[in-house]
């Protein structure tokens, strides 16, 4: 059997693990917002998107009953970038003529929340909706425009229910923004209420939005106001439609719902400083200001109080709409902070910063020119970034040890803002994109499926950044939801991946303050592999020591990075109490390559135990890739 010493010194304090380390990230990407954290089903419920010639119908609406010869459907503007669905029924036959949305999960006993505007002319008698074998007819709502809420409690299972929007008589019935929600969903304010749950059990400190790329293209005002009102527009970052149901005042109130500080990253791609000052104003000046004015219009007269704001993103990426060179950066982020901060001077300003070894000189020139401006420097690495789907081992290998490159790099840029601007100046790295990316090219590269081996992974970044907390202070994985996920959902259901777990782990089990610890025993070396570098010497048994306040109780987080081997570990506590008893729990699964599903949530999960010990030096055994948290109280 493998055998590793670990030492830990408790009296010798690193510093304060600021909570922000276990932060999130959410962007309107793919799944993570819309089909996500929103709850909304239909698509095109604003009648803008690809047409795919479907009768001019976007998709994927389509006139009920193929060609109907007695029904003309169309949609048409309505002005302020709104557009209605106008269905004429061309012959008073009995029969109702309509249009219907296919694609639609639904499950039997569970009520769905259908709202809509509606009005007619000519001699239409009455409407019909139906879903799910449900089917409500009302009377024709007239010349005027009317407001409508049905609800139809679905009467089987299905994946491929439609939505069908009918009417009978002879004339138009237009329809305007229907949404289609589960009634549990609507009661949460449009979120849905499986995703705030899992949510809620990972506490997350801080989630930033909405980029990313796609906040570089995001314009605010899109994104505020009636919801119903609100433009769909066409994303350049991702080629995609985005109907701006989700803005603002539903992000901040989201965040609320899940007890997360909200961080919002800002538009210096395509818009200006002053747009940027604007929103600032929007969530946090007082409603008699003109755009805490429109706040309160919009339901919320207290400011929000938005603290953390990011100056654009990843600026330095030819990818990224609006790249520059950093010293226009460093410039640029200069005139967006004199006008945000003249909005709000308590906020706190995160610039964007580079990966110091494929952008070595960024950093440095952007401190120069407005180090002194900033509150945090931001940093994004993902691993390994290869595709080579036909090697698991190697994958393996690579991912278990790039929390080392990772911890490397971080103190690369730590040394760097020591360097440029002193090592008292305040400014601190926010890690606010991270996460194993396997290849950003391959079909569905934005769901990855993750493994243990990658929890493994975001326990040994979870590791790094309690040793790197004096300089680390807020870390964000991207992404929380279906995108890169901690949280993966299907239309009707949602589970945590191991990431998921991993984060659960800690955030329970670890304590507020970082000690010194040392791990020695059994190593391997990692060859390069995508973008993660060739590795030497790294310990099979990597180590991350936390106290309380009071350094009464320690927490050991210890991950076994070792694929088949199980590794007894001796731990030494000197100058610890005698200890009473010792809390285990272990995130696990049945290999390496265990993931979790719908059908099987648990196939990765956190088994916990309880052990009855005595004196300051312990002994257990670590199972194959596992991570394990061991929590230690002292005696009386």
């Amino acid at each position: 059997m493998l055998r590793a010493n670990i030492q830990v010194d408790v009296s010798n304090r690193i510093g304060r693990i600021d909570p922000n380390i276990y932060g999130h990230f959410i962007e309107q990407l793919g799944r993570c917002v819309n089909g996500g954290i929103w709850g909304e089903m239909l698509q095109a419920r604003k009648f803008v998107g690809f047409d795919d010639d479907h009768d001019g119908l976007p998709d994927p609406w389509r006139r009920s009953g193929g060609r109907d010869p007695q029904l003309l459907a169309s949609v048409e503007d309505q002005g302020d970038r709104r557009r209605c669905l106008r269905l004429r029924c061309l012959a008073d036959d009995g029969r109702a003529h309509g249009v219907g949305h296919g694609g639609l999960a639904v499950r039997r006993g569970v009520t769905y929340s259908l709202l809509l505007d509606a009005r007619s002319q000519g001699d239409v008698r009455e409407v019909e909706v139906g879903l799910g074998g449900e089917r409500v007819v009302r009377e024709a709502p007239g010349g005027e425009w009317e407001h409508w809420e049905i609800e139809l409690p679905a009467r089987w299972d299905s994946d491929d229910a439609a939505l069908a929007i009918a009417c009978r008589g002879r004339g138009d019935l237009l329809v305007r923004a229907p949404s289609l929600m589960a009634a549990a969903d609507r009661a949460t304010g449009g979120f849905r209420a499986d995703v705030i749950e899992l949510v809620r059990a990972i506490s997350p400190p801080v989630v930033r939005w909405p980029g990313g790329c796609f906040a570089d293209a995001y314009r605010r005002r899109d994104g505020i106001g009636p919801r119903d009102g609100r433009p769909t527009v066409f994303d350049p970052a991702w080629d995609a439609w985005e109907p701006n149901d989700f803005g603002t005042d539903e992000f901040v109130m989201w965040c609320r719902s899940v007890g997360a500080e909200p961080y919002i990253c800002v538009n210096t791609g395509s818009a200006d400083a002053a747009e940027a000052a604007a929103w600032v104003e929007y969530c946090n000046g007082p409603a008699e200001s003109e755009c805490g004015g429109a706040r309160a219009a919009n339901g919320h007269p207290g400011p929000f109080g938005i603290r953390y704001w990011s100056v654009g993103n990843e600026t330095y990426g030819g990818w990224e709409i609006g790249n520059i060179p950093a010293d226009e950066y460093g410039r640029l982020f200069l005139e967006f902070a004199e006008a945000m901060r003249a909005a709000d001077p308590k906020i706190e300003l995160i610039a964007v910063g580079a990966d110091p070894v494929d952008h070595p000189d960024w950093n440095r020139t952007v401190l120069d020119i407005a180090g002194g401006a900033m509150d945090y420097l931001s940093v994004h690495r993902y691993v390994p970034h290869v595709r080579d789907d036909d090697e698991p081992e190697r994958q393996y290998v690579a991912i278990a040890a790039a929390p080392v490159d990772i911890e490397r790099r971080l103190r690369a840029v730590a040394a760097t803002i020591d360097e440029v601007l002193g090592p008292n100046s305040g400014v601190k790295i926010a890690f606010d994109e991270w996460n194993v990316w396997l290849d950003a090219n391959r079909d569905n590269a934005l769901e990855e499926r993750y493994e243990l081996r990658d929890a493994l992974f975001a326990a040994g970044v979870f590791n790094a950044l309690q040793r790197l907390c004096p300089d680390v202070t807020m870390a964000n994985l991207a992404q929380l939801v279906n995108v890169l996920p901690a949280i993966t959902t299907s239309r009707t259901g949602a589970w945590g991946t191991p990431i998921y777990h991993a984060f659960k782990l800690y955030t329970e089990a670890c304590l507020p303050v970082a000690v010194a610890s040392h791990s020695e025993g059994p190593t391997f070396d990692a060859a390069a592999f995508g973008n993660t570098p060739a590795l030497e010497g790294v310990p099979f048994v990597d180590v991350g020591a936390t106290v309380s306040d009071d350094g009464g109780r320690v927490a050991l987080a210890m991950v076994n990075r070792h694929r088949t081997e199980e590794i007894e570990v001796e731990i030494e506590l000197p100058g610890v109490a005698d200890v009473a008893s010792v809390e285990v729990a272990t995130l696990s699964g049945e290999s390496e390559s265990a993931a979790g599903s719908e059908q099987a949530p648990d196939a990765v999960a956190i088994h916990r135990r309880s052990l009855s010990v005595s004196g300051t030096t312990l002994i257990c055994r670590l199972p194959p890739h596992s991570a394990t948290v061991l929590t230690l109280e002292p005696t009386g």
